[in-house]
């Protein structure tokens, strides 16, 4: 049964990474009109809202981890930010350096083109999921006593949750410390991932990951436990966004408790979803792709960003119609996967560079 789980992990996790591609060339290519106007747009703004499936696998591997010491989180924590950092030097900084970041994106936020030092510092430090891997670790490394039991890792998961909106937007005005503030509760878009709410589904999962533990001789019990909890917070979720859907769910990046809780029922049920895909694709080589992506998946979220963002020195941000980003979405797809090949061939039996956002 444990195997079998780990494998429904990896179904999850893989079809999330092959999202990554078209969602983020969408986010980067696409004019407004092809986000607003067309079927492409329509599709990609759902696929958005399975962000969170990186965060929920993340906390549900997290049980299985042997690495779960104070010092052992610690250092994971501090080497993913530190991936994280290194991605925005390299997807921004040297782009801006060499001349073809493209000025529009530059705008776009907020800036002035002509002010080099000050846009190196506004993007180097933007925050991403990376960040929010790196801290949620940091601060799961400082909470390892009282994460034993499942019912206070589930009381914690929906403190982060239900406090988040109170806590946004906080700050004390001091240069670097406000920083540091917003990759905790920040409500601009110098951090589109902050932890609080976005931990709480990191939590939910390593609580799921606790409860198939208790039920790993029933794998039965175990997804009907899985399927209760995603209906109770879908219900709970929609309802709340019903009442007020500004509050609850008017800014995807920074979330109420009713779209955490909706988004959170979505993608839990999507544990249940993946077994059966399993199920259906165990003895295909469809699977074994699926695995590859799942065991690789931060060393393509890091070379897709890269890849597309040194794209827009060709192409531009956001001019391209639904064709054009449908034209370059396979060969993007294609030559990420083929660097992944080529590096992972490099290395070999090499301890990974760039780690995990979770392990097995």
């Amino acid at each position: 049964m444990s195997t079998q789980r780990l494998h429904s992990l990896d179904v999850f996790r893989g079809i999330s990474v092959l999202f990554l591609i078209p969602l983020h060339c969408m986010m980067m290519y696409a004019t407004a009109d092809t986000w607003n106007e067309t079927n492409l747009g329509f599709i990609i703004k759902w696929v958005e809202r399975g962000s969170p499936s990186f965060m929920v696998v993340m906390g549900i591997s997290f049980v299985f981890s042997k690495r779960q010491s104070f010092k052992a989180l610690l250092v994971r924590g501090f080497k993913i930010l530190v991936i994280g950092y290194l991605l925005n030097t390299f997807k921004f900084i040297i782009p801006m350096l060499l001349g073809f970041f493209p000025n529009k994106l530059i705008v776009a936020h907020g800036l002035n083109p002509e002010h080099l030092v000050d846009n190196s510092i506004h993007f180097f430090l933007l925050g991403d999921i990376l960040q929010l891997a790196g801290v949620s670790l940091i601060i799961m490394s400082l909470c390892v006593p009282i994460f034993k039991n499942k019912y206070m890792i589930l009381g914690v998961a929906m403190s982060v949750i239900l406090s988040s909106r109170a806590l946004s937007g906080i700050r004390l005005g001091i240069d670097g410390f406000d920083y540091m503030l917003d990759l905790l509760w920040g409500n601009q878009y110098n951090v589109y991932f902050p932890v609080f709410p976005w931990m709480g589904f990191i939590l939910m999962g390593r609580f799921v990951g606790e409860l198939y533990i208790e039920n790993k001789t029933n794998i039965k019990g175990f997804f009907q436990k899985v399927i209760i909890l995603s209906g109770i917070t879908i219900s709970i979720g929609a309802l709340l966004c019903y009442l007020d859907y500004d509050y609850h769910f008017g800014d995807y990046y920074h979330l109420g408790p009713g779209g955490m809780l909706l988004l959170l029922g979505v993608n839990t049920s999507f544990i249940y979803i993946s077994h059966l895909i399993f199920k259906a694709i165990k003895n295909t080589q469809f699977f074994p792709f699926l695995v590859y992506a799942s065991k690789n998946v931060t060393l393509i979220y890091f070379l897709q960003w890269v890849v597309i963002d040194w794209g827009m020195g060709l192409f531009g941000f956001a001019t391209m119609n639904q064709q054009g980003v449908l034209m370059i979405i396979p060969i993007y797809s294609f030559f990420v996967f083929a660097l992944l090949i080529v590096i992972d061939k490099a290395k070999k039996s090499k301890p990974s560079l760039t780690g995990r956002f979770a392990s097995h």
